[in-house]
């Protein structure tokens, strides 16, 4: 790997629902790295960490009825981070290990589950099939792999690297930067270090969200695959604005804001345009994504006091509570 020269930086992951929950980047001065002094990942299976699909989740912890598809989310019931899967049929634990697994996402064809994952000390990002086989280890960079998300034709994944947002093809090959953040104190609205949304539904754009712990705020943002046209779509109140998800025909960007001391979820337009509050309740209410024909959006909340997964008509209405576990269910990603 190059030298990385005088570089200070520091990236950490800090995943913590109660409370104000936020990933940031936390930036300690000097200069960022250069594209060119950041090693390739190795693409490597994982012989031996093969996951275990464990039995059905006992009958109750499903609240209601599960709509079509595959619901990928993280989950504490277990003690430590786990990959759930909830289907129509079932509620199943993915990863069933020690380490901390996080961030999943449901590949387009709904075959696999993308996700970032401690078990070797260091988070990189993981594939896994649906039902728990054939665990494969995609990056393996030292500072460490977040947040990944599918393409849409599902030849890609972006995720997040030392506040850095790069993509990779979806075997762990051709990784490329596509933001370099600047230092957190004086970074202009998108240019401190960020985290992935998603993707725009031509596959052409990536929504995302840049992060300052030291001013405090977080900004909703967009900008092309190939690094152009950085577009600001939610800074204003001052404050955090997180968590975008594109919906699938591209016209709206859910996201969390935190406004008045409320976690709510809400809709934009990607040009900034009709930014409308759906959830309005006190509860914390955060990381939305969408059902795959975009008539649903998919969040957690702690309104009936643990974290479990709800959703919601794209206009707020009909909310659906559909875990009741007793744990933190979170981060979820919904796939056909």
């Amino acid at each position: 790997m190059g030298e990385r020269g005088p570089m200070l930086r520091t990236f950490a992951l800090m995943m913590v629902v109660l409370g104000a929950t936020l990933l940031i980047a936390c930036d300690e001065g000097g200069e960022a790295p250069s594209p060119t002094a950041i090693s390739s990942p190795t693409v490597a299976g994982t012989a031996g960490l093969s996951p275990t699909l464990v039995a059905d989740t006992p009958v109750g912890t499903v609240e209601a009825s599960v709509p079509e598809g595959k619901i990928a989310f993280q989950s504490r019931r277990d003690g430590s981070g786990e990959i759930y899967l909830l289907t129509p049929e079932r509620e199943v634990n993915i990863t069933n290990d020690p380490g901390e697994d996080a961030n999943p996402s449901v590949s387009p064809d709904g075959s696999k589950i993308a996700f970032s994952s401690d078990r070797e000390g260091v988070f990189h990002i993981y594939v896994v099939n649906v039902d728990g086989s054939g665990l494969v280890k995609l990056t393996g960079d030292a500072a460490g792999d977040f947040s990944p998300r599918w393409s849409p034709d599902g030849k890609r994944i972006a995720f997040s690297r030392t506040g850095a947002l790069y993509v990779m093809d979806s075997d762990g090959s051709n990784v490329q930067e596509v933001t370099e953040p600047g230092p957190e104190a004086t970074a202009a609205p998108c240019e401190a270090g960020s985290f992935v949304g998603g993707w725009s539904p031509d596959g052409e754009r990536l929504t995302f969200y840049a992060a300052s712990a030291t001013r405090q705020q977080g900004q909703v943002c967009i900008v092309n695959v190939d690094g152009s046209d950085l577009t600001v779509v939610v800074s204003e109140p001052l404050g955090w604005h997180v968590e975008p998800a594109w919906s699938p025909d591209g016209e709206w960007i859910a996201y969390r804001s935190i406004r008045d001391g409320n976690h709510e979820i809400r809709i934009v337009k990607p040009d900034g345009t009709s930014d409308t509050n759906l959830t309005n309740s006190p509860a914390t209410d955060i990381e939305p994504t969408w059902s795959p024909d975009g008539e649903w959006i998919l969040f957690s909340s702690d309104r009936t006091g643990g974290f479990d997964l709800y959703m919601m008509r794209p206009d707020g209405s009909d909310v659906t509570r559909l875990t009741n576990s007793g744990g933190k269910d979170s981060d979820p990603s919904w796939g056909p």
